[in-house]
């Protein structure tokens, strides 16, 4: 049986092999920030980026608990320079995603959907 990690690493190839290359990066953090798993085809540091992200789904959470509701399933900021930055949801984990520059998203959103889809 696979372990835990395996099985993260299993879902991260994954994510990046269906993606078709729209997907430049993929990454698995835990909510207080630790990097567990990742791929990248880009200059990508896992311990910069798992920090940042539990900060912007920290600041994120906060804004939707004044808005009285039960929490957010996806982040999804537009960088300059036409890539997406995707925070989801996932069990007690988040998945990033960086985009190649206009993305076809809804693709991507899809592959997300078929992934993560009845496990969080």
């Amino acid at each position: 049986m696979a372990t835990a990690y395996e099985s993260l690493n299993v879902l991260v190839e994954s994510i990046m092999v269906s993606s078709k290359g729209w997907v430049e990066a993929v990454a698995i953090i835990s909510q207080d920030g630790t990097p567990l798993s990742y791929n990248a085809n880009v200059d990508f540091n896992p311990d910069y980026i798992a920090a940042t992200t539990a900060a912007i789904a920290g600041a994120t959470s906060a804004v939707v608990d004044l808005l009285n509701s039960k929490g957010f399933d996806k982040i999804d900021v537009q960088l300059k320079d036409k890539r997406h930055l995707l925070i989801k949801n996932y069990k007690e984990y988040y998945i990033i995603c960086i985009t190649k520059p206009n993305p076809n998203l809804g693709f991507v959103n899809l592959i997300l959907e078929a992934f993560l889809s009845g496990k969080s």
